[in-house]
């Protein structure tokens, strides 16, 4: 009986003891009971204080709220950090937050929900576990959580989108009539030409053309309405021509270009859509290389907001707006194809800075190759410009048509 209970309790150090105690050490019945006694009191003292750090309680003391366009956080500060999750559930939609020995200290009257919840509720689960349930208004896209120290006591971040962004098919707005807002982009512009052709066409000249004929055919469709980031030969770096679409609200942002290649005789059109991963193609590559160089030109590093850059590549990650980007990028390729002879068939990917926003689809669209002789030529005149701009306004308006569900758009 001795043996198996000092096993019980110090594993192989009490398996060593015991069998000095029953076979080396000859003992009284006395003398072995004051042994064991001792040891089993020397055991429980080491013990004790590991369970008394384990069990360390914390406490919830506030609970704020914040709220940036949609993106939204929930930060918990709490007393001591513990253990903790975040999920989701649905049906009906709920975030649901539970912190390990953990009591409440905080009434939530006067929380500010921000349109991200209804209510919020808790209880202890198994005895030791704080569970809050906020019942969310709607579908919102749980991010990401952290907890950091500060000030001698811990915060949880708890990182949230709107289901605006999150679900771009079943998007919610307000029950107002609107129009459906496209910003248009001109490629380049003043100190940057853009690519030129053997005939000295700029082309920043030829996408502002374009991109004015495309304004002028979408103003004429009722619902919608445009905003260009340029209308005349000016320089605007691409996180400006971004930071305008935001400024504007824009349901989908759409760049024109005019491609160019070494080998004068590629010629065609593309359309290309923000990658995470890395570029499809070897040409992607290069134009995205080429394209983002253009703040260069005008004195600006893309290299000290890559920051920015960054974070914002990640929110697109967990969103839905690359799958709606895809989905514009195709409907337009298609439309170019029926009047025109495309390079790719298929939706190209690069690392484009103009492209790169959170939560507005965006295409950037290479109409034809200006170095190639005889598109720089077609591309020179008002014929070819006005073909490739009905066929980006079809895409468009198909586009938005199909895939902007609302029912309070003024369209006939």
């Amino acid at each position: 009986m001795t043996h198996l209970l000092l096993c019980n309790i110090s594993g192989g150090a009490a398996t060593y003891s015991s069998f000095l105690i029953n076979r080396v050490l000859p003992m009284t019945d006395s003398t072995r009971r004051t042994f064991i006694r001792r040891f089993l009191l020397a055991s429980c003292a080491t013990l004790l204080p590991v369970s008394g750090v384990a069990e360390q309680v914390s406490a919830l003391k506030d609970i704020r709220t914040y709220r940036h366009g949609k993106m939204a956080q929930i930060k918990l500060k709490l007393a001591n950090t513990p253990h903790y999750k975040v999920f989701t559930l649905s049906k009906p939609e709920r975030l649901v937050v539970d912190l390990e020995h953990t009591k409440n200290a905080y009434h939530s009257k006067g929380l500010h929900k921000l349109g991200l919840f209804n209510d919020v509720r808790w209880a202890l689960r198994q005895g030791n576990t704080l569970r809050l349930v906020f019942d969310l208004e709607k579908h919102i896209g749980f991010n990401s959580a952290s907890i950091e120290q500060r000030n001698g006591h811990s915060k949880l971040t708890i990182n949230l989108t709107d289901s605006v962004v999150v679900q771009h098919k079943v998007a919610t707005r307000q029950a107002e009539k609107r129009n459906i807002v496209v910003v248009v982009d001109p490629g380049h512009g003043g100190k940057d030409p853009g690519a030129t052709g053997k005939h000295g066409t700029y082309e920043k000249d030829v996408v502002l053309a374009i991109s004015r004929m495309l304004r002028q055919k979408l103003n004429r469709t009722q619902g919608f309405k445009v905003i260009m980031t340029r209308d005349k030969d000016v320089f605007i770096p691409l996180r400006e021509r971004v930071n305008i679409a935001h400024r504007h609200k824009a349901d989908i942002f759409v760049s024109v270009h005019a491609d160019a290649c070494e080998d004068r005789s590629v010629r065609g059109s593309s359309v290309y859509i923000l990658s995470n991963k890395g570029a499809t193609s070897v040409m992607a590559r290069r134009l995205a290389h080429r394209e983002n160089n253009s703040d260069l030109i005008g004195g600006v590093s893309l290299n000290t907001k890559d920051n920015m850059l960054a974070k914002v590549l990640l929110d697109l990650s967990q969103t839905g707006t690359l799958q709606a980007s895809t989905d514009l990028a195709t409907t337009v390729i298609r439309h170019l194809g029926k009047v025109e002879k495309v390079l790719h068939k298929r939706v190209e990917r690069a690392a484009f800075a103009v492209l790169k926003s959170p939560d507005i689809p965006s295409a950037l669209v290479e109409t034809a190759f200006i170095s190639n002789p005889h598109e720089e030529k077609k591309l020179r005149t008002k014929a070819f410009q006005n073909k490739i701009a009905d066929a980006l306004h079809q895409g468009i308006k198909h586009y938005c048509l199909t895939n902007i569900p609302e029912r309070n758009l003024i369209i006939g």
